[in-house]
């Protein structure tokens, strides 16, 4: 059968539709200390629905959401006055990048995690993990951890505007992604 005598239903079933891709934007040293190094908890102040997130993106998987990590514009812990690198440095990964090389990624996709589970802060046995804030009249806010348990690298970040909370990834930048580590 040639290419011409191909029907446009039978077109339209060879072509594969991307999956929807979800993304959060994360400050500098965090986000390459997720994609890159050992960071598997993320601290937010809200819940994160993994099976809303799962049934919404038509993704083949139950057992947790690939989110692209997305590097923030603000380069606010990577100023010569901040403690913050040098504090990841000496407690937690001494091979944390330079500031210069973080400074590179603002504004780009450089990797995927794969978000598992979400559990209360208080949950966590963990004196690093940010438990509770309190507010400025004595209540407190909930903290959640969102659990990760594998990463994808991107080998050439891609940049991109983010926005705060999950976003959806343009369709064009997620087939992108996609492609470059092997899902699509």
């Amino acid at each position: 059968m040639s290419n011409s005598s191909v029907s446009s239903s039978s077109r339209s079933s060879l072509s594969i539709k991307t999956p929807i891709l979800y993304a959060l934007t994360i400050q500098e040293p965090f986000a390459t200390c997720i994609i890159h190094g050992t960071k598997r908890l993320e601290n937010r102040t809200y819940y994160l629905d993994i099976q809303q997130l799962i049934s919404t993106s038509n993704s083949k998987t139950s057992d947790g959401i690939w989110i692209a990590i997305h590097v923030s514009q603000s380069k606010r812990n990577l100023g010569p006055k901040d403690s913050t690198c040098a504090i990841i440095k000496y407690q937690c990964w001494s091979d944390l990048p330079s500031v210069e090389v973080m400074k590179q990624n603002c504004g780009k996709i450089i990797g995927l995690a794969k978000f598992f589970n979400c559990v209360e802060a208080k949950e966590v046995p963990d004196d690093n993990v940010w438990k509770s804030m309190e507010n400025n009249d004595g209540t407190k806010t909930n903290h959640y951890c969102w659990m990760i348990d594998d990463v994808k690298v991107l080998d050439n970040p891609i940049k991109c505007k983010g926005s705060l909370g999950i976003w959806k990834v343009d369709d064009l930048i997620a087939k992108q992604i996609w492609e470059s580590v092997g899902k699509f």
